[in-house]
């Protein structure tokens, strides 16, 4: 009996002893660099289980009716759950900036070990061609035994084979490089994201509080015009949703669905919803037609330029593999006419205007560059099977976020306010990605009826209209 109540006493113990470990654990960042991993996973679950206990307090208080109390209580429950989120975001940048720190280090460090073993192969050579290049005959001549000679001959082959296994090792090295640099990308385009995510709570807290403030000001006599500010404050929230924009073939979308298709992936990604749109838009040119002017051309249509087609030959091999993949008639699919103060060729695919080698350019074995890989991986578990396309709208819409990402990557070695981020990176979508910080960007992202200018001046219209629709 007595060895029963033992057992019962430990059990009882190792049940409850999480319990009172957990008991201390609060939500805050206060003090987080002081904080072990497994301490921060205690704070982050804390921060996400206070964040759900509001979420279902919300639910059920919006079933009540209408009344200045119950949004009181309602809002101060999204304050409550918008600062659970916030250090929530916040312990996830620090730990992914640990991360980045770490890869880094690692980049660095294979960096120089690439360099050395370049030295290494140079002087490798460098005595390969010296052996290679002595002669049996000069060898005689000389006053070098034969059988030393003979020696640097064998020396040769181990030089060669030292030679062949430098090579190996160099190109295994570029290869783990080149992943490393790809996934600490997609750790600060994370990271990136996040901050997005955290900004966007903090501006939806400080839309609460307001609220709040005006509530607490109103009377009971003023309830009925409360009422009426909110019917109205829903209807312009419609009115945003239902804007249309028409994609390649008359095909609509309105605002609130293609930022359904859009905002799912800001955190991965790391670009706002408002910015993809507005350069979608801006693509659309007028009337509101994402990609207008496509859908009037196909690829081989004759045009006066060097190739003698609406689309340059060097972009063609790629074009047709790429037709062949999605099972679509080369001969018919629409692609972009060519613009003449743009330059004199065509052939940019889809709502979001790809060409075909950005794409995906089947001349690079394996390509890791092209957006139709990077676009599977984002979309990985919602293609279905089928391949990415640059006619589909999710499939387009994620590859402009992820290029603008890479441009947004280039324009921070050179700005920090976020519309000038946002012109740059709208710049480099209309100009290219490699065009430099220099005059040339700068007139595509700073004179007012500039591509980049308008752009982001959109971006921040569309930034509003989403911080409404999100409250």
């Amino acid at each position: 009996m007595l060895k029963k109540l033992l057992v019962f006493f430990v059990l009882i113990l190792s049940v409850a002893a999480p319990a009172i470990a957990d008991v201390d654990v609060v939500c805050t960042t206060d003090n987080i660099d002081n904080k072990t991993e497994q301490q921060l996973a205690l704070i982050s679950e804390k921060c996400e289980e206070e964040r759900k206990q509001q979420e279902v307090l919300l639910k059920e208080k919006q079933r009540e009716t209408v009344t200045i109390e119950r949004d009181l209580q309602i809002l101060n429950y999204n304050i409550s759950k918008s600062r659970a989120d916030i250090r929530s975001r916040e312990i996830k940048i620090y730990n992914i900036k640990k991360e980045i720190v770490a890869k880094s280090d690692r980049i660095s460090e294979l960096s120089n070990k690439e360099e050395r073993m370049q030295t290494s192969l140079s002087e490798l050579m460098r005595k390969t061609n010296e052996l290679d290049s002595y002669s049996l005959v000069e060898a005689m001549l000389s006053n070098e035994s034969l059988s030393d000679f003979f020696i640097d001959i064998d020396d040769l082959g181990v030089l060669k084979k030292e030679m062949r296994v430098t090579l190996l090792e160099m190109s295994d090295i570029r290869d783990t490089t080149k992943e490393a640099k790809v996934t600490l990308e997609e750790k600060e385009n994370r990271e990136w994201g996040l901050k997005l995510t955290k900004e966007k709570e903090k501006r939806k807290s400080e839309s609460y509080k307001s609220e709040k403030r005006e509530l607490l000001a109103l009377n009971r006599e003023e309830e009925g015009e409360y009422k009426k500010e909110i019917a109205r404050k829903e209807q312009i929230k419609r009115e945003i949703r239902n804007r249309i924009f028409r994609t390649v073939g008359g095909v609509e979308i309105s605002f609130g669905d293609a930022l359904k298709l859009i905002q799912p992936y800001e955190e991965v990604v790391g670009v706002e919803s408002a910015l993809v749109l507005a350069v979608l838009f801006q693509e659309s040119g007028a009337n509101g037609v994402i990609g207008g002017n496509l859908g009037r051309c196909t690829y081989n249509q004759p045009w006066k330029n060097k190739s003698g087609t609406v689309m340059r030959d060097s972009q063609k091999k790629s074009f047709l593999v790429i037709m062949q993949e999605l099972g679509r008639n080369q001969a018919t699919t629409p692609v972009s006419c060519p613009i003449p103060r743009d330059g004199l060729y065509g052939g940019a695919m889809g709502p979001a205007q790809f060409m075909p080698n950005t794409w995906w350019d089947v001349r690079v074995p394996g390509d890791e560059t092209g957006y139709k890989k990077r676009v599977a991986k984002v979309l990985k578990g919602v293609l279905d099977g089928r391949s990415p396309s640059p006619f589909v709208n999710l499939d387009a819409f994620i590859g402009t976020s992820l290029y603008l990402s890479d441009a947004l990557r280039r324009c921070k070695t050179a700005f920090s306010g976020s519309f000038d981020l946002w012109s740059c990176s709208a710049a480099k979508y209309y100009s290219g990605l490699m065009r430099t910080t220099d005059r040339g960007l700068l007139n595509y992202m700073r004179p007012r009826g500039s591509y980049g200018y308008k752009v982001a001046a959109r971006a921040q219209q569309f930034q509003k209209d989403i911080d409404i629709l999100d409250l």
